[in-house]
C-alpha cells in the first residue's frame, strides 16, 4: 500500500517530537490537476482505519487538527529549523464521538437509533460499531434496536450503507433521510 514507507519516519517524529515537512496532495487537488503542496506539520499521532494509515497533526501556526492519509503524501522530511510545539493531545477524547477518522464539531454528533434484522443483530451486538453503542430493545424475531452517539461523517454513512437491508435507521430524521436517499440513488443505478 502506498505511503506505508513513511510509517517509521512519522513514528520517530512523534516519539522524538520533531516537526515534519510533507508534500501532500489532497483528493480535491488531485481531481483538479493541482500538484502536491508542501506543509509543515507538528505530528501528534498515527491512526489506522479500515486498513489505511493517517498522520494526525497540526499545521505550523494553526490550531486546527488535520488528518493526512499516508497514501496522499508524496514526500516527507524532518523540519529541524522549526521547534516542535509540545502540547497535551488526548486521542481518546478527540475521537470519542467519531467512527473513522473524520472528526467534526461536537454539534455534529447524533444520537442514532437503528433496527438490525435477526441475521445482522448478533454480529452487530458482538462487534459494536462504536463504544457508545447500546441495546435499546430486543424483539422476539431476533432483531435488535440499537442506539449510538457519533458524529455524522462520511465513514458512519458508509458503515450504515454497507449493511443495506440488514439495518434500518429509525432516527434522527435527517440522518434517516440521508441514508434513504443514498440507497435510493444506489438502486437507481441498477434500473
Amino acid at each position: 500500500m502506498k505511503g506505508l514507507e513513511y510509517l517509521d519516519t512519522i513514528y520517530q517524529a512523534i516519539i522524538k517530537k520533531i516537526v515534519l515537512r510533507i508534500d501532500y496532495q489532497s483528493f480535491r487537488a488531485m481531481k483538479k490537476g493541482k500538484r502536491a503542496t508542501s506543509v509543515v506539520v507538528h505530528p501528534l499521532i498515527l491512526k489506522e482505519f479500515n486498513n489505511r494509515w493517517f498522520l494526525i497533526g497540526k499545521k505550523e501556526n494553526e490550531d486546527k487538527i488535520y488528518t493526512f492519509p499516508l497514501d496522499r503524501i508524496e514526500k516527507i522530511d524532518f523540519e529541524l529549523s522549526v521547534d516542535y510545539i509540545d502540547e497535551l493531545f488526548d486521542a481518546d477524547d478527540y475521537y470519542k464521538n467519531t467512527f473513522g477518522v473524520t472528526v467534526l464539531p461536537e454539534e455534529k454528533a447524533l444520537d442514532i437509533e437503528f433496527l438490525a434484522n435477526s441475521l445482522n443483530a448478533p454480529y452487530i451486538e458482538t462487534k459494536p460499531f462504536h463504544h457508545s453503542q447500546k441495546i435499546l430493545e430486543r424483539f422476539e424475531d431476533g432483531s435488535i434496536r440499537f442506539g449510538l452517539h457519533v458524529h455524522h461523517n462520511f465513514e458512519i454513512e458508509r458503515l450504515f450503507l454497507g449493511f443495506g437491508r440488514g439495518i434500518k435507521v429509525l432516527s434522527p430524521r435527517d440522518f434517516r433521510r440521508k441514508i434513504h436517499w443514498q440507497l435510493k440513488k444506489a438502486l437507481e443505478q441498477y434500473k
